[in-house]
């Protein structure tokens, strides 16, 4: 299943180039041999006029997103070999976020509609992927860009090749996103392990503990499309997290489980909306 999350206000889909981009990838995987079934999700299913989002829903968001912040940097701290202080400074940098996010969303809820909207889209298509037995399931957001996509799909294809048969639940990182300086993830990657390389030279790693950038460009096993949907489900949409955070959450919850965590770098997708100056929606 190839899969992409876009909305109709999309800057980086506002002539169709994203949804051209998915069609023609999905097009070489078939010419590589592939049964390929697409999806382009560009609903917003997140009704604001029944699911009203009120003062609290807005709080319980900004406390929400900072507390899953602050356990994901105990867990990567914890990952690195280092002591966790309950007391760590680092506390008040959190609570300055909470009082920032607290009153940008108390000025609009529209943040928190289009997080609700990405959060649907992205279950939209797992589930249709689960539902289609697909092997893998690869979704794509809207800025997520590539240079050659005829060389992206063979090295998609080589990453189905070389992973046929997968027990575990896996995740792929595809995506060239946040540098790991600043997720604070320095040590893993030299304590990561190669498991094969790509054309171009690319490593696909494996980390001891699973670790994510962005969901920019994803690839996941069916077993794993099927966690992180239910993992959705229960999270609900309120109070809302970034969908990059959802899964975040699952990892953390999920810590010593049988899950799989491989990225591809330097990534085969570029996150255009790191590099592209915001100019619109």
């Amino acid at each position: 299943m190839l899969g992409l999350v876009t909305h109709s206000r999309s800057r980086f889909n506002a002539n169709g180039q994203a949804t051209r981009m998915t069609m023609e990838l999905a097009g070489f995987l078939r010419d590589r041999g592939m049964t390929v079934q697409t999806l382009i999700s560009d609903r917003n299913d997140f009704d604001a006029k029944s699911q009203k989002i009120g003062v609290l829903n807005r709080l319980d968001s900004a406390r929400a997103q900072v507390q899953t912040e602050w356990d994901w940097s105990k867990y990567l701290q914890a990952a690195n070999g280092v002591q966790v202080d309950s007391g760590d400074p680092g506390r008040f940098f959190f609570f300055g976020m909470f009082i920032k996010r607290a009153g940008s969303f108390l000025l609009s809820s529209r943040p928190l509609e289009r997080l609700a909207n990405i959060d649907l889209s992205h279950l939209r298509v797992l589930e249709e992927g689960v539902k289609s037995n697909s092997d893998w399931i690869l979704i794509i957001e809207d800025d997520g860009k590539v240079e050659n996509i005829e060389v992206v799909a063979d090295k998609i294809n080589t990453l189905v090749t070389n992973l046929d048969h997968v027990e575990l639940d896996t995740f792929i990182n595809l995506s060239e996103s946040i540098e790991i300086s600043e997720l604070r993830a320095d040590h893993m990657f030299s304590n990561s392990k190669e498991v094969f390389t790509l054309e171009d030279g690319e490593k696909v790693i494996q980390f001891l503990l699973p670790i994510s950038n962005t969901v920019c460009a994803n690839m996941y096993s069916r077993g794993f499309a099927a966690r992180f949907a239910n993992a959705i489900k229960a999270q609900g949409t309120m109070p809302s997290i970034p969908i990059d955070w959802r899964l975040n959450h699952l990892l953390m919850d999920s810590s010593g489980s049988s899950i799989q965590g491989l990225w591809v770098t330097p990534g085969i997708f570029l996150q255009g909306s790191m590099q592209i100056p915001v100019g619109g929606e």
